[in-house]
């Protein structure tokens, strides 16, 4: 899995747009002509900006919104290649923290503490986990503030407020912990402080109702923090172990996830998105809605577009690999080069062991 919205972000400079030297076409903005890695789509002798704006489906388009229909090109082919080279499975775990039945019959004694979870997430790279939801079971009605902190800054990465209206609720959190921010590893806190709510959680009491399940690759621990009351981070030589109830069943996914890999090895994936663009640059060609001196609809320019997209079969005279063929073949570079660099960590890995034993 990768977050395409940070990935676009990120590679959106990578590849850019040559400036044509035809002034009634030079138009394209500053931050479309950016190009990191040297590749331009307008190497291409089908993707030029005349083209491009001429078969685009508004005639009357202004040059601010032709710069934004570019932008939007790029990242249609950043999200086209992470697509193709990611896309296998990636799922590893998904689990509620407590499955068993709980008899709501007793109230749980309430200190004036956060209380909640501590989670540490495996070391392995590129693991990543999402809070999906909360099934919160207490009595009484009132408001909850749910904090979710991490070790590496004192304000809450995420944080809401929950009103209970009955003794069983969920609510969806959709919390994404993945590995392309400052706050990956380290240790994240969960939870909710009792100060400042007049709801009284249910014990788990009941046969094998506090059995906490334990998702792959996360280790997960009740806490709590006495006296805290605040949405600020504790002091974390305060933390004391929980064996009571908080009210907080957590629905949470492991899963692969690639975006940082992406976004610090750009490079690698450049030709492939330049390849991309170009193939969405002549594709528009063919299906425009609009009819003018550049379109490619002559029978002579459409046959030599295919043999540019396509290639030319095996008995031709002149032999040309398509543009189709050279993106397959450049998605299966990138996936051998991640191959070989997990191969590397894995290594690296085996031998810093070896080496602490």
């Amino acid at each position: 899995m990768v977050n395409i919205n940070k990935i676009q972000t990120a590679l959106l400079g990578v590849v850019g747009f040559k400036q044509p030297y035809n002034p009634n076409y030079a138009i394209v903005d500053s931050a479309n002509q950016l190009s990191s890695s040297g590749y331009f789509v307008t190497d291409n002798p089908y993707a030029k900006i005349e083209y491009i704006k001429d078969n685009q489906d508004y005639l009357q388009i202004s040059n601010t919104d032709f710069n934004l229909f570019l932008k939007d090109l790029k990242k249609s082919a950043i999200s086209n290649v992470c697509n193709q080279v990611f896309n296998e499975f990636d799922f590893i775990d998904r689990t509620l923290l407590y499955k068993n039945a709980s008899n709501k019959e007793h109230l749980e004694t309430v200190q004036d503490a956060f209380v909640g979870y501590r989670i540490r997430v495996t070391k392995d790279n590129d693991v990543a986990f999402k809070i999906n939801r909360v099934l919160l079971d207490f009595q009484g009605g009132g408001d909850i503030e749910l904090f979710l902190w991490n070790t590496a800054k004192k304000a809450a990465i995420f944080s809401k407020i929950i009103t209970i209206t009955t003794d069983h609720q969920e609510e969806i959190l959709d919390w994404a912990i993945d590995n392309s921010g400052s706050t990956y590893k380290g240790e994240y806190y969960l939870g909710y402080n009792t100060a400042t709510t007049f709801t009284t959680p249910f014990k788990r009491d009941w046969n094998a109702g506090n059995v906490l399940s334990h998702p792959t690759n996360l280790e997960i621990y009740p806490i709590k923090v006495l006296g805290h009351n605040t949405d600020l981070l504790f002091d974390l030589t305060k933390i004391q172990g929980m064996g009571e109830s908080n009210g907080l069943n957590f629905d949470i996914t492991v899963y692969d996830d690639y975006t940082d890999f992406v976004i610090n090895n750009k490079m690698l994936f450049a030709r492939a998105i330049q390849l991309d663009a170009i193939i969405n640059c002549i594709q528009l060609y063919l299906s425009s809605l609009r009819s003018n001196s550049n379109q490619a609809h002559s029978a002579q320019l459409y046959e030599k577009i295919m043999i540019e997209l396509e290639g030319t079969s095996a008995g031709s005279i002149v032999n040309v690999v398509g543009l189709k063929n050279q993106l397959v073949g450049e998605i299966a570079t990138i996936r051998s080069e991640i191959q070989k660099m997990r191969m590397g960590f894995k290594k690296a890995n085996q031998i810093l062991v070896s080496t602490l034993l």
